[in-house]
């Protein structure tokens, strides 16, 4: 009978193999747990790029002017589309501020922009048609397709000076109509001009001695006020942010503001400021040497109408000094139709708007216009005298305006991507 021998293995050793076991249990669940995130990752990436594309098509392929002011509206890209795409747009002065969010998943991501109106063809000048002709004098040039009136448009001289360029209108010229092209959102700019404004917001405060404060655009509006007057020293506002103003407004070249709206009756820009945002005004808005708003920015005077028993002293004015130079739109608006011979816009020289330049009055432009102008009339104040429909030493060129400018929106532009919004 063989000997069955009996091998034994000390404690320590089977600990050993267990605890291997176990390492090894470990890392094949880390392993398996480690694939599953990656895979998870990986498809969150993907859809989260997806939707990234999805809300740049929105933006790129929507009809965006078709959406609801205020009211989240779904959009539908293709047949195929899986994720669900969401517009909301509400008015931002001149301008809109459209969201896109595109959803997936649970996955969702925002994307922000603030949009104006593009035409792919911008003319220089569309002069109303008030049965007078357009005089221009001295160095003045207008380079770029023109409306005119029916008179059409002639040389002529103011104390000794003559027109001094060899063609009248560098570009074709088109009859105009008895009435400016109507632009949009002037109904919510008079809101926001009313009295009523402040009570229909919930999110009121005070503004601060040099307040700094960003909003998002995701957030709710803030609105800072101050009794009377604003005045703006040191402070530092960007985004969805208003201030508003019972009486006037100062903005001072310490005020370092972005993509905000002012409110108020009169709105002074003091020397060398530099920023980017919407003044809009009832009275007065006045800009001093050396300004620069880039773009987009806007200074928006919307005239209230009058009683003749409370006839306006002083006239309500758009005043831009030399050297000044705005990136965006310049208007006045009012519902009055008498003939004036006063300047509701004055351009001074060397003062430069890469833009547009909207006036249901009279604009007198002694700078440059790198765009266009609308404009029911000129007028040219000079030696002591008023020349009806006379460009003195002006110059428009709507060659010299970038493709990619958008500004103001008429029904006949589309909407274009004027400044995307990260905050």
């Amino acid at each position: 009978m063989k000997k069955l021998y009996h091998i034994k293995l000390k404690a320590g050793a089977l600990q050993y193999t267990i605890f291997i076991s176990v390492v090894i249990a470990l890392l094949i669940v880390a392993f398996i747990s480690l694939t599953y995130v990656q895979q998870r990752l990986m498809a969150k990436n993907k859809h989260f790029k997806n939707l990234i594309e999805l809300t740049d098509r929105g933006f790129l392929e929507a009809d965006l002017q078709e959406v609801s002011y205020n009211t989240p509206t779904e959009l539908a890209l293709s047949s195929e589309q899986k994720s669900e795409l969401t517009a909301i747009k509400q008015h931002w002065g001149i301008f809109d501020i459209v969201q896109l969010t595109g959803s997936h998943s649970k996955e969702v991501f925002t994307k922000t922009a603030m949009l104006a109106g593009y035409q792919s063809k911008k003319p220089a000048l569309y002069l109303q048609d008030e049965n007078q002709p357009l005089v221009l004098v001295g160095n003045s040039k207008i380079q770029g397709k023109a409306y005119l009136p029916q008179q059409g448009v002639k040389r002529g001289t103011i104390a000794g000076s003559s027109y001094s360029n060899n063609q009248l209108v560098y570009g074709a010229i088109e009859k105009s109509s008895k009435e400016l092209p109507p632009i949009l959102n002037v109904e919510a700019l008079k809101k926001k001009l009313g009295e009523l404004f402040l009570n229909e917001l919930n999110d009121v405060e005070p503004l601060e001695d040099e307040m700094i404060l960003v909003n998002s655009f995701s957030n709710p509006t803030k609105v800072l006020t101050s009794s009377n007057t604003v005045d703006l020293i040191g402070a530092r506002l960007t985004g969805n942010v208003i201030v508003y103003a019972t009486h006037k407004i100062t903005v001072h070249q310490s005020s370092l503001l972005t993509d905000i709206i002012l409110i108020a009756p009169e709105i002074e820009i003091k020397e060398k400021v530099q920023g980017n945002f919407q003044a809009i005004a009832s009275k007065k808005i006045t800009v001093a040497q050396g300004s620069k708003l880039i773009y987009p920015s806007s200074l928006i005077l919307v005239e209230k109408q009058q009683s003749p028993s409370n006839a306006r002293k002083n006239n309500a004015q758009i005043f831009i000094a030399k050297n000044c130079e705005i990136k965006g739109v310049v208007a006045f608006l009012t519902n009055d139709k008498k003939e004036s011979y006063d300047a509701h816009i004055l351009i001074e020289k060397d003062a430069t708007i890469h833009g547009e330049v909207y006036c249901n009055q009279n604009i007198e432009l002694r700078g440059c216009v790198n765009g266009s102008i609308y404009a029911r009339g000129f007028v040219a104040q000079q030696f002591g005298s008023v020349y009806k429909n006379h460009i003195y030493n002006g110059k428009i060129t709507s060659t010299n305006l970038s493709n990619k400018y958008a500004g103001l929106q008429f029904k006949s532009t589309n909407h274009k991507t004027a400044k995307w919004l990260y905050y």
